[in-house]
């Protein structure tokens, strides 16, 4: 009888346990649900229909988009009672109506929004699944709509970037198709790390590396490039430390949040878009004309003889084509929606043998559980190939070989099919039609999010994000080149995985009436597993491509592994809706740092103080200030970017030694203690709406004091070993930022938009052993005590007392000379005839960081037409110019034309060549980024909800005094701090886009 007593216990104790699960999986409630209809139209504050607004049951995940007639049709199984729907859109003031379901089950309302132009009711993602109101924010944080991506007219979605809010340098360093962007919020904050910022897709935190897989520094690809511009949704910009207290320290250069669209519920509703380009040449360079050349190599010597000058840059270069096709659908019912999407893309290069083809799909489903528990899954894929040309200083490649030739050589080949020699590079028609450089891609990009609301106030949301990319790169060098004998064929391949797994909870509690607050904790861990395994073939067989056979063959292996780990807890109240605190702390490890240091605690606080919602303000400067915000920030954050998985380590390298392997000794001393980079910034902040919010500022100080950076310290010889990695170095960065945004004029009808924005940064160096060291431009950029990172260092001109050239004898300039104090100041000296003396003498000759940066976009909509324009202006960069150089001592350039000419003493070209400062030009530009234009017909045709026709410009002219192609472009890539040198780089192409979107 026991025995059964004790059955019948665990029985109805299992029964109880599945009735308790039961309740939780059904909400914690029996009571019975209906079916309701939530429905209504969405006006803007001109009364017109408002596409795009998000309407959302709160605190729950039930929600509609209103179509492009701002209705909405929301249908959602709910209780009786009380609820409040939240009406979200960019621009506009968010709306909350409170509605009672009751036996009614279809409920009617016509809402009325009004003009936001400061953003602040917008609601953003300030960590994973963490929604906040931007007017609670101390930090900076701004929006940029994924229509404003799609019609910029770039490929790549950073390149869309340029010129869209302050405090952004988007450059592309290449105009290949798919050539490199370099982006920097703020400035740069390491000197031998990353400081690009932080990229996350849909919560997952993506690998934006550029892989340089065919030894082509100057014409690598960003992996963002894999992403087609038009899948996005919107963009969310970060700046500053305070937004690692909850990313962390990856994301002490700032967050680039990148939001996919997803389905609605309704009917299923179809885009397609199709677009065609023409890509062109925006301007060429000056050459060589002249129809005469020396006669003799002895400058002394003005003899001339007739010669057939060649146009290298018309056999070089063409215009070309590209298409950018898309298609989606997206719809949804009940508790599902969905959102699917394919791309394709084909562009050819402005440079011969040069293209780029992507192709992409996107699925995402999301899965309301139930009233308390929600799903979301999304997967993304694509597969590009390249076709790439070498080019840039330091390799051979087309452009550097007209830039080191002189243009008196026809290049095309003989009746047999020879090649004539140019220079000591390979002829530029026998890349074109012989070399063979190539890249494949393969990217799948996945999350699954679970979102959880099991009590009134409480969300925990949960990511686990998955990021896999491939790239392969092959070259071929035929036999019989000026530089490969013998030929060449490499194959490289990298690949790179990717976990992220981020928990987070938020408790939202009105503690009265007056002080709510918001309770927000999370835990993070993320890996990467990188592999790059390479081969390379010299002396091939007539006809083979491959490293089969070829006589000899060399290997390369490497694999890294490294994991980073945090958990924070941040806490935020409110006073009366006007008033925000928010203090934070951050605990960051990384497995790349030694046992004792790679844990570390780093705090973040700010404020937020709506002015304009206090009594005495509305008063006195309501009617004119309408909004007047003020905030501040400051947050530490850590640089864990500045070395490699195992650069801590004393790493062996192996070896045969014999036939027997071996390893030998580094040069460089392991550092076990080595610690983070640590940042800490400071920022303030005002917000304003003025003049019935037709006017909207935003202005900002920052200012970034980094210490601890990673920085190699000469050791004593004694020791065994060269050097050794430290934390020893300094850097700040001290900076201004402005947005303006107005509506002069806003009717039922016609309406005008200007955005402006201003950015400027003073960043210096400091505690540098050595006083300074060579980062790249063969060393002439570098890094140096009480400089902006990246100046030019090297020899300048020797001048007169009034500042005029001290020329030779002959008449030509000279590098000035002497001696160095006991500060290391360069102090000229002369001899007895009044000329330079002693040892070649150097200093900072040019700096490549802006003094500011600038856009201004107008936006004109008349009805249903719309047009676009949007300058970017870089002021104050100075460019190290290669091409120039090259130019002044090989016959092809303008420098030689000048002396055939009798214009300037013969030997003024070569006379420059060994002066650095000759080639420093000024960089500055205005350029026109974007023009676009649009036309929307709504129901053209039965079936056809709406038809769109585009046709945008893009880099279609730039006012500036280079006398290159382009001074944006960079011959380091993405280095960090290497920045403006030119030299035999793919100039930006001017592209005109016409294209089609149909809604069914």
């Amino acid at each position: 009888m026991k025995k059964t007593n004790t059955i019948l216990s665990c029985f109805k104790r299992i029964k109880l346990l599945s009735c308790f699960l039961l309740l939780m999986m059904f909400g914690f409630t029996l009571q019975s649900q209906t079916l309701y209809t939530l429905k209504g139209n969405v006006k803007d504050n001109l009364g017109d229909p408002t596409p795009g607004v998000t309407v959302q049951i709160k605190n729950t995940s039930l929600g509609a988009i209103t179509d492009f007639d701002g209705n909405y049709d929301l249908k959602a199984n709910l209780e009786a009672g009380n609820y409040t729907l939240v009406f979200r859109s960019l621009g506009l003031t968010t709306q909350e109506v409170k509605v009672s379901l009751g036996s009614q089950t279809e409920v009617v309302n016509e809402i009325a929004m009004t003009m936001d132009i400061l953003g602040l009711d917008q609601i953003v993602i300030t960590g994973a699944g963490a929604l906040t109101a931007k007017k609670q924010l101390g930090n900076t944080i701004s929006s940029i709509k994924g229509l404003e991506i799609a019609e910029s007219g770039s490929v790549d979605i950073t390149g869309g970037l340029s010129g869209k809010l302050a405090g952004i340098q988007v450059n592309q360093n290449s105009g290949d198709p798919a050539g490199g962007i370099s982006v920097r919020l703020r400035s740069a904050s390491t000197v031998n790390g990353s400081s690009d910022p932080l990229y996350i897709i849909d919560g997952v935190i993506v690998n934006n590396n550029s892989t340089d897989v065919l030894g082509t520094t100057s014409v690598v690809q960003n992996r963002l490039s894999d992403i087609s511009p038009q899948d996005i949704d919107r963009i969310e910009v970060i700046k500053g430390a305070a937004a690692a207290a909850i990313y962390g320290s990856r994301a002490s250069n700032g967050v680039v949040q990148i939001f996919t669209k997803k389905g609605q519920s309704g009917k299923p509703v179809i885009t397609l878009s199709s677009s065609v380009n023409f890509n062109s040449l925006r301007k060429k360079r000056d050459f060589n004309q002249e129809p005469f050349d020396w006669a003799s190599t002895d400058i002394t010597n003005l003899d001339k003889v007739a010669a057939t000058r060649y146009d290298y840059q018309d056999m070089v270069f063409q215009n070309s084509v590209g298409t950018d096709n898309y298609v989606s659908m997206s719809g949804g019912k009940d508790n599902t929606n969905y959102f699917a999407s394919f791309s394709y893309l084909k562009n050819d290069g402005i440079l011969k043998s040069t293209d780029y083809e992507r192709q992409g799909g996107r699925i995402r489903v999301n899965q309301v559980i139930n009233d308390w528990a929600s799903a979301s899954f999304g997967t993304y894929f694509s597969t590009s190939k390249s076709q790439d040309q070498p080019n840039g200083g330091y390799i051979a490649g087309i452009l550097p070989t007209i830039l080191f030739a002189n243009n008196t050589v026809d290049p095309r080949p003989d009746a047999d099919g020879n090649y004539p020699s140019m220079t000591f590079y390979p002829n530029i028609l026998e890349y074109i039609n012989n070399f063979d450089f190539n890249q494949k891609n393969n990217r799948n990009i996945s999350d699954l999010q679970i979102t959880l609301k099991p009590v009134d106030g409480l969300k925990v949301n949960y990511i686990l994000g998955y990021d896999n990319s491939e790239s392969i790169g092959n070259t071929y060098i035929p036999i019989g080149t000026n530089t490969i004998v013998l030929g060449r064929a490499s194959t490289t391949t990298i690949s790179t995985k990717q976990f992220n797994s981020d928990l987070n909870a938020s408790y939202d509690i009105d503690i009265n009436d007056k002080i709510t607050s918001t309770t927000t904790a999370g835990f993070s861990w993320q890996s990467d597993e990188t592999m790059l395994r390479s081969i390379s073939g010299t002396g091939l067989a007539l006809g083979v491509k491959t490293t089969n056979g070829a006589a000899s063959i060399s290997t390369n292996e490497n694999r890294s592994e490294r994991s980073f780990w945090g958990g924070f807890l941040q806490q935020t109240f409110g006073l009366s809706d006007k008033l925000f605190v928010t203090g934070a702390i951050r605990l960051d490890g990384s497995s790349v740092f030694g046992a004792d240091e790679r844990n570390q605690i780093y705090p973040k606080a700010s404020m937020s103080y709506l002015l304009s919602e206090e009594d005495f303000w509305k008063e006195s400067f309501g009617s004119t200030l309408n909004s007047f915000k003020v905030r501040a920030a400051w947050g530490q954050a850590g640089n864990l970017t500045a070395i490699g998985p195992f650069d801590r380590l004393s790493n062996y390298a192996a070896t045969s030694i014999d036939g027997t392997s071996g390893l030998i000794a580094p040069t460089r001393l392991g550092n076990a203690g080595l610690k983070p980079e640590r940042q800490t910034e400071l920022e303030f902040g005002i917000d304003m709406g003025l003049f019935d919010n037709k006017v909207g500022i935003e202005l900002t100080y920052y200012k970034q004091d980094i210490k601890d950076l990673l920085l190699a310290r000469t050791l004593s010889p004694s020791t065994g070993f060269g050097s050794r990695v430290e934390n020893i170095g300094t850097m700040t960065n001290r900076g201004f930022e402005a947005l303006i945004t107005a509506t002069p004029i806003q009717t039922n009808d016609f309406s005008w938009s200007v955005t402006g924005t201003f950015s400027t940064n003073k960043n210096e160096v400091n505690n540098i052993e050595g006083e300074q060291f060579g980062i790249g431009n063969f060393g002439f950029s570098v890094a140096k005590n009480g400089q902006p990172l990246g100046v030019f260092y090297q020899g300048y001109y020797a001048r007169n007392p009034d500042g005029s050239l001290l020329l030779t004898s002959g008449g030509l300039p000279q590098r000035e000379k002497g001696s160095y104090d006991s500060n290391g100041n360069p102090v000229p000296e002369r001899d007895g005839s009044g000329q330079p003396s002693g040892a070649n003498l150097s200093k900072v000759i040019g700096d490549p960081n802006p003094d500011f940066i600038a856009s201004l976009t107008n936006e004109f909509k008349y009805k249903n037409f719309s047009f676009r324009m949007q300058f970017d202006a870089v002021q104050g960069v100075d460019v190290l110019s290669w091409d120039t150089r090259m130019f002044y001592r090989f016959g092809g350039g303008p420098e030689t034309a000048s002396e055939l000419r009798g214009d300037s003493v013969r030997g003024t070209g070569a006379a420059k060549f060994g002066i650095a400062e000759s080639y420093i030009e000024d960089g500055s530009y205005i350029k026109l980024r974007e023009l676009s234009t649009s036309y929307l017909l709504k129901s053209p045709f039965e079936g056809v909800d709406s038809l769109k026709f585009t046709l945008t410009g893009r880099n279609l002219f730039s006012i500036d005094n280079f006398s290159g192609y382009d001074p944006e472009v960079n011959m380091d890539g993405q280095s960090n701090g290497a920045r403006g040198g030119v030299m035999g780089l793919v100039p930006i192409p001017s592209v005109i886009k016409f294209g089609v979107i149909a809604t069914f």
